[in-house]
């Protein structure tokens, strides 16, 4: 259940005209937001808190701590972010747009959006060098064990949730590793204890407190393999890495147990459209009233800022 009910995505005429008549929503690489301090930001966090837990360690537990650390910062992390913010008509957002004019696409945070597979296929098209199965450990008899197939599809989903701007989470999360230090390891639970518990993609909910006005809320989204999912577009940046993502229907949830969908629904589900501060009047509403009509959204409610903002 998302913590959150809506939120609103703030975007171009460009963006809007995209999202609407293609019906999915893009979500870009964390590496690559404006944030420069984004990739770095959450694992410093976690890092401070682990230097002042970690004083307090009973000294035979550190050295299962620091390994168990070094999974929990993701270093590896491949995420991709959906940004919103949880309020509309916010100034401090719609000044970032400079003189065009911007658009807030409200968006029911309860129905789960989810990437959009991009090749069908049931293996690397052209795989690189070592695309194989890792091998993990050993049996009694000396025999490999091996972990997962590169190729098997492994998808992680956050709901839409309030970023926080404090470094709260990231204490808990390290307390509760210095817990598991202590306990007796086993090799096979050593293996897949850092994906399923320590590492989580929550970690990314934690953003540099100078973005506070934004009251930003994200969904965040890891998907495996990359090569069905990824795709790439050209942006200030340089070639950036995102995901297509759309809400599942009658005829592409099909893969709904894999947390994906093989194509974009009919509709995502979107509550009002907002315009930003803009120097037109109704003829503004009217014609995305129409625009919206013309793309299936006939009913949605338009709302246009009264920011005195140009």
């Amino acid at each position: 259940m998302s913590d959150v009910e809506s939120v609103w995505h703030y975007t171009t005429a460009d963006g809007l005209h995209s999202i609407v008549s293609r019906n999915v929503l893009w979500a870009t690489s964390y590496r690559f937001m404006n944030d420069s301090k984004e990739p770095k930001y959450a694992t410093s966090v976690l890092t401070e808190a682990a230097s002042e837990v970690r004083k307090d360690l009973d000294p035979a537990h550190v050295p299962r701590f620091d390994r168990l650390m070094r999974f929990a910062a993701r270093n590896g992390l491949e995420a991709f972010l959906l940004c919103a913010a949880r309020k509309p008509d916010l100034l401090t957002v719609w000044r970032g747009y400079g003189s065009a004019v911007p658009y807030a696409i409200e968006l029911d945070a309860t129905v789960d959006l989810l990437p959009v597979e991009q090749d069908s296929a049931s293996a690397h098209p052209s795989p690189p060098a070592g695309w194989e199965p890792e091998i993990v450990d050993e049996d009694d008899e000396g025999n490999p064990i091996f972990g997962q197939d590169p190729d098997a599809i492994q998808i992680e989903i956050q709901r839409w949730t309030a970023v926080q701007y404090k470094a709260k989470p990231a204490r808990k999360r390290v307390e509760r590793i210095a817990k598991l230090a202590a306990k007796q390891p086993n090799p096979l639970s050593e293996h897949l204890l850092p994906w399923m518990e320590l590492g989580g993609i929550d970690l990314l909910q934690l953003k540099h407190p100078a973005f506070v006005d934004e009251r930003e809320a994200r969904t965040v989204f890891e998907v495996n393999p990359r090569w069905k999912f990824v795709k790439h577009r050209a942006t200030r940046f340089g070639l950036t890495p995102y995901i297509e993502v759309s809400a599942a229907d009658d005829d592409n949830q099909y893969a709904s147990n894999d947390r994906f969908v093989t194509h974009p629904a009919k509709k995502l589900p979107i509550r009002a459209v907002h315009i930003g501060p803009s120097p037109l009047g109704e003829e503004s509403v009217a014609a995305l009233r129409e625009f919206l009509e013309f793309n299936g959204y006939p009913d949605l409610p338009v709302l246009k800022s009264d920011t005195p903002f140009r």
